[in-house]
């Protein structure tokens, strides 16, 4: 043994030894590197909110089917399709086709609620309305023929409770009105910042939620479902897949893709089909009109809006040159068959024709507009003795009189950066323009919330609502204090200063000229809507959710790019990775350095996709439904499954070096 040692250090053996050990201590190093490694694993699929309903309602009917349920001992199901927690579904057969009356009790007798069903057997009656802790229902005999309710033949108390996390997010209202006014309506509030939607009563009781952030709307259609932007991000700050139809149940009836996504508003067209601000994410945000096909979910038109007026004159102080126009409402003028549309950072409200690819006309303060002829041909001319121009308005409505009514949320109060009116000396306000195309003039008629000050001074977000002639809602939803500030001038989502920032919402109906309803909330509300619970139009109906529409191709990078394996190829601790597959889409988060170069690669055996994952977010001048997370760090990056099939293994590479997640992604 001895003598084989000396051999081996033998100064001639030592020259062919020493590279053997190093080849075989590499190899060893690789062996037992590659036994470290994790196996790639199949990345699981989470269902999406549409998915979700459609196995709950599965499993609601089994369990229905499983029973025998009667007039006198229905099936009831709280919350049934997960999102809207003060609802419920009562289920029953009868052996012959007949009516009911179920009243929902209320704290006081005036805040019942009644409906009368439709004649069938098969009765699957929506509750609306339910108290957080236990609320009454009672159920009637009820004649359609002779309209006569006849005796309670069932009644029970509907217990629930809401979550701590919810609570916390459905401010307390403070609320000035009478049920005569208001009677059995509520009022929906849609969140800015990080509460939820949420429908108060005439008492201030909140009668309605949703657990979820769904921001954008709604809009309320012919059919008496609402129509609402989806909880689904596809790109900062705001902007979401599409839309969803559902009802007071928070059931979802049709999810329509939209390939560049959905922001701010919508608009039903008589023959059923959608007018939706869009985004095509070509440079420029919020410029894009297009019309789905309500039945298809398709898009068969679109409008730029760079089609019809200068992208770079009438520039406010929000203006920058990716949400040139940022386009924040939409209504439809049937009589002159034109589109109506919101520009907040260019403070003005144009026209433009559906077919006829024309600019009609814009209201607004024209200056900073010097294209030749522009002011001339397209602007009005004021000529009422007591007239303001709007700034940085939102929600411009076409009433039945041809006049037009906007919320002027009255930013600076002048083009001029010389002029400029400071936060504690704005105010927001409902105006109303009588304008006349044929001469160019318009005139202000109607004016609401100049008389209140910064106390109703909403820089961003709000929106007006038109009922009669006498009877208006004005709602200033982005009131913002800093406390060492006093009223800001900026969304409250952007304000970075000390301090401490206070959030209040006020939503005001004015009838003949005199205050009949005033709701404050605290927290940034982006719109209010008015809403008859139960109406001529309440019908509920089983059955799957329908997908409609087509999302984008998710663009991919086509240059080449640096690629430098490391020997430790799994990710650095530190980026906090998660890569989750959606139903539709995969999703890829992660705490990333700003301005490192990201790259996302998708490998099977015969294709390779590649990503470039962006990590330098663009300076915001608006923030009309904030979705970020505490970390500006975190970023998400998302991949539809439009277009992708098959299995591929996921990598990332960072700054040139390329790393193995070890997670391969299923796309069908």
């Amino acid at each position: 043994m001895n003598n084989f040692i000396k051999k081996i250090f033998d100064e001639n053996n030592l020259i062919i030894a020493i590279p053997a050990i190093i080849v075989i201590l590499i190899i060893i190093s690789f062996m037992i590197y590659g036994f470290s490694q994790p196996r790639s694993t199949t990345i699981s699929e989470i269902e999406n909110l549409l998915a979700k309903q459609t196995r709950l309602e599965t499993t609601m009917v089994e369990e229905y089917n499983e029973g025998t349920y009667t007039k006198t001992e229905p099936f009831i199901k709280v919350n049934p399709y997960g999102i809207a927690p003060l609802s419920a579904l009562l289920m029953f057969d009868t052996e012959e086709t007949t009516n009911f009356k179920i009243v929902v009790k209320g704290k006081t007798t005036d805040a019942d609620l009644e409906f009368i069903t439709g004649e069938t057997n098969k009765h699957t009656i929506p509750l609306y309305g339910l108290y957080e802790g236990s609320t009454t229902i009672e159920l009637y005999e009820y004649s359609q023929v002779e309209a006569l309710t006849g005796e309670m033949i069932y009644t029970t108390n509907v217990d629930i409770v809401i979550a701590e996390e919810d609570i916390l997010r459905l401010p307390d209202a403070t609320i000035d009105t009478t049920y005569e006014y208001f009677s059995d309506d509520f009022m929906m509030l849609s969140p800015a910042t990080s509460n939820l939607p949420v429908a108060y009563d005439y008492n201030g009781d909140v009668r309605w939620y949703l657990n979820i952030g769904l921001g954008f709307g709604p809009e309320f259609l012919d059919n008496g479902h609402l129509m609402i932007g989806t909880d689904r991000i596809i790109s900062d700050p705001y902007y979401t897949t599409g839309l969803y139809e559902m009802d007071l149940l928070g059931k979802i009836y049709k999810e329509y893709y939209i390939p560049g996504g959905f922001h701010h508003d919508l608009v039903e067209l008589d023959n059923g089909n959608l007018l939706v601000l869009s985004s095509d994410f070509n440079g420029t945000v919020e410029d894009i009109v297009v019309e789905i096909d309500r039945t298809t979910g398709t898009v068969i038109k679109t409008w730029d809006i760079a089609d019809y007026i200068p992208t770079t004159e009438g520039m406010t102080q929000m203006w920058t040159s990716a949400d040139w126009f940022h386009n924040n409402s939409i209504d439809f003028d049937s009589v002159n068959n034109s589109i109506i549309l919101s520009g907040r950072h260019q403070d003005a409200v144009i026209s433009i024709g559906y077919d006829s690819g024309d600019l009609n006309w814009i209201i607004g303060d024209p200056t900073n507009w010097d294209t030749p002829n522009l002011v001339e041909d397209y602007f009005f001319t004021p000529t009422s003795p007591i007239f303001e121009w709007q700034y940085a308005q939102h929600s411009a409505k076409l009433l039945p009189d041809g006049n037009i009514f906007i919320f002027d949320n009255g930013n600076n109060k002048s083009k001029n950066s010389e002029n400029y009116v400071s936060a504690s000396s704005s105010y927001s306000r409902g105006v109303i323009y009588d304008i006349n195309t044929d001469t160019m003039e318009i005139a202000q008629v109607y004016q609401y919330g100049k008389e209140l000050g910064p106390d109703f001074y909403s820089p961003y977000i709000s929106n007006v609502e038109y009922y009669t002639d006498s009877n208006y809602m004005i709602h200033s939803g982005g009131i913002a204090y800093s406390s060492d500030l006093g009223p800001l001038n900026i969304p409250a989502p952007l304000y970075n200063g000390e301090g401490t920032i206070y959030e209040n919402s006020i939503t005001v109906e004015l009838l003949n000229d005199e205050i009949a309803y005033r709701l404050r909330v605290s927290g940034n509300y982006y719109r209010a809507a008015r809403l008859t619970p139960y109406n001529s139009l309440t019908v509920f109906t089983l059955g799957a959710g329908e997908a409609l529409g087509n999302q984008a191709v998710t663009k991919q990078y086509l240059e080449p790019i640096d690629k430098r394996y490391t020997f430790f190829d799994t990710l650095p601790i530190g980026y906090e990775l998660n890569v989750v597959k959606q139903t539709d889409r995969l999703v890829v988060e992660g705490i990333f350095n700003r301005y490192e170069e990201i790259y996302l690669i998708l490998e099977s055996d015969t294709d390779k996709l590649l990503y470039n994952i962006p990590t330098s977010r663009s300076a915001y001048t608006a923030m009309c439904s904030s979705v970020f997370q505490g970390d500006e760090r975190f970023l998400t990056f998302y991949v539809n499954e439009e277009g992708i099939s098959g299995n591929y293994r996921v990598y990332l590479n960072i700054d040139g070096r390329q790393y193995d997640t070890y997670q391969v992604v299923e796309f069908k």
